[in-house]
């Protein structure tokens, strides 16, 4: 009995190829791309932009401005401080200092959760439904640059105390 090599079939689905992977959802925003954060010394502030789903509706309500800044408040922390606060009609900015990229990165994670609950319980009570609000609120991560020089401090200090006119 003489065995033989046998073949091999390559096949036509998974990897690398033009046209792979999910597909966007209509009506959706594009995602900002995953890249590296720059290192941080403690010295320098950072403007961070948290985007909001448009199933959270508009931002400029009472209600809403409450519950991010009982968000706010609860999460203190030493090595993190949210400076100022601006909310727009899709998204907040922040202008924070944080001792490093790690403080950065647990703070904000921290105040994500805490405004995305609170933010859920407002819009529960705005559009009044019987139950809580459940589901995502921010749009994958946050946006944060870093602001190296003091006219970029005065013009990061004005552009999000200044945004809202």
């Amino acid at each position: 009995m003489v065995k033989r090599q046998g073949t091999f079939e390559f096949r036509t689905w998974g990897g690398k190829r033009r046209g792979a992977g999910r597909k966007p959802t209509p009506g959706r925003r594009r995602h900002q791309r995953v890249r590296r954060r720059p290192v941080l010394s403690g010295r320098e502030p950072i403007h961070v932009v948290l985007q909001v789903t448009r199933d959270v509706g508009r931002l400029r309500r009472r209600s809403i401005y409450q519950a991010v800044r009982a968000a706010m408040f609860a999460t203190l922390r030493t090595d993190l401080r949210i400076v100022h606060l601006s909310i727009q009609q899709d998204h907040v900015h922040l202008l924070v200092e944080a001792s490093d990229e790690r403080a950065l990165a647990r703070g904000m994670q921290g105040f994500q959760i805490s405004a995305a609950r609170r933010l859920n319980a407002a819009v529960a009570r705005d559009r009044r439904l019987g139950r809580p609000r459940r589901g995502q609120v921010f749009i994958s991560r946050y946006h944060a640059e870093v602001i190296d020089s003091p006219r970029r401090v005065r013009h990061a200090l004005a552009y999000v105390l200044n945004n809202w006119r």
